[in-house]
């Protein structure tokens, strides 16, 4: 009973913000400023692959599924970068904004609205993400064996997530929904971060070979956001490679 009514609260929380995904200066800001960053980690991640597709473009016709992907903050631009996108979101309100903006921009992009544990497809992709997705589930670790049914061998899964510490506690909950408004209040839930090696762990039990762990570092003093390898105190990037 206590999961099915956070499970409401999650969803009118998200639902309520859905108008504001393409605001630069809105309550999705700092994702804004973020997605430059996670696009390069994205290409770095994807090189290989590209590379043996030998493709004009970086990431020209790898397929991407993209869960949890909002309004299509980063669907669009993997999608310009040649990828062939599909994005998913359980908010129907997030899925019809993000057709309006891809229609806008002359943009092709499969939306679908649809509840990660219930899609069924038989497409194979190339990349799945889920990018900041799994600190917001009681059940993350089904949504990354749902994942890996639809990886293709030598497929990679790219996550993002926030770390559970005293570090997150304070700057990713209090500090960045309380003090500096980077996230709108009750976003995330501290007993729902997760620990890199509880994550590491999950997916090497689970034909998912970790390949990457690169945190994303803010300096205060450069007010910038950079990529560090090995950095995972708070936020962090983890890369898993599907065996044959």
């Amino acid at each position: 009973m206590i999961k099915e009514m956070n499970k409401k609260s999650e969803f009118k929380h998200f639902e309520k913000l859905s108008n504001e995904w393409w605001n630069p200066e809105g309550k999705f800001k700092i994702l804004h400023e973020l997605t430059p960053l996670r696009v390069k980690y994205i290409k770095n991640m994807c090189f290989d692959i590209s590379y043996k597709k030998k493709s004009k473009k970086h990431l020209d016709n790898l397929d991407i599924l993209d869960l949890g992907c909002g309004g299509g903050l980063l669907s669009e631009p993997l999608t310009r970068l040649g990828a062939n996108v599909t994005g998913i979101d359980f908010i129907k309100q997030n899925i019809n904004v993000a057709k309006i903006h891809a229609k806008k921009s002359n943009l092709k992009i499969q939306y679908l609205h649809k509840n990660v544990n219930k899609f069924i497809t038989k497409k194979k992709f190339d990349i799945i993400l889920i990018l900041e997705l799994l600190e917001h589930l009681s059940n993350w670790k089904e949504i990354i064996l749902k994942a890996e049914k639809f990886l293709k061998p030598e497929g990679k899964l790219i996550i993002s997530t926030i770390n559970r510490n005293i570090f997150s506690k304070f700057l990713a909950i209090y500090l960045a929904e309380n003090i500096l408004k980077w996230v709108p209040k009750n976003t995330h839930n501290y007993e729902k971060l997760i620990k890199p090696n509880e994550l590491i762990s999950f997916l090497e039990n689970k034909n998912l070979e970790v390949i990457d762990v690169t945190g994303l570092i803010f300096k205060p003093i450069s007010l910038e956001w950079i990529l560090k390898k090995n950095k995972d105190k708070i936020n962090y990037f983890c890369t898993a490679i599907k065996s044959n």
